[in-house]
């Protein structure tokens, strides 16, 4: 069973309806979003917003990002962290594990983890030649840390 049951707008907190996020189609439509199946799919026209949702989601749960700034620090997320406020999240167990990641984050984050790992291939490389002649002792240490990174990061 998901652990995020529903979601729904607060009846207690007071939004313009012509605002955005709040004139976004799917927000203004949300009733409850019963989320009891193990997958759910948004899908609609662009512009429906099922991204500003999601994001808005993501906000309330409190979900560390991925890619991008942290949720609370995001200038683009200013409009959702508004929208996360008039959201109830109902949870079967409330979880603190996972992360939200947004796909246009995707491409960024994935060109992020390949310039980190030119980097510990680079580093490699001048260790090598900054230790040349030292014992293969000397050199696996100061290889250790960035070999450790870059197979943690392959394993991953």
């Amino acid at each position: 069973m998901p652990h995020l049951r529903s979601v729904a707008r607060r009846a207690d907190v007071v939004v313009d309806p012509e605002q955005f996020p709040f004139s976004v189609p799917a927000v203004r439509a949300l009733g409850v979003l019963d989320l009891t199946a193990r997958v759910t799919f948004f899908v609609g026209e662009n512009g429906s917003g099922k991204s500003t949702l999601l994001e808005g989601i993501a906000a309330a749960a409190r979900l560390p990002t991925v890619g991008s700034s942290e949720v609370d620090r995001d200038d683009t997320l200013a409009a959702q962290r508004q929208l996360s406020r008039a959201l109830r999240l109902t949870w079967s167990h409330r979880t603190h594990t996972g992360f939200y990641l947004r796909a246009e984050d995707f491409f960024g984050f994935t060109k992020s983890l390949s310039r980190m790992r030119d980097q510990f291939r680079q580093r490699l490389a001048e260790i090598d030649v900054e230790y040349e002649g030292r014992s293969d002792l000397a050199k696996a240490l100061a290889r250790g840390p960035m070999v450790t990174s870059l197979n943690d990061m392959e394993r991953r």
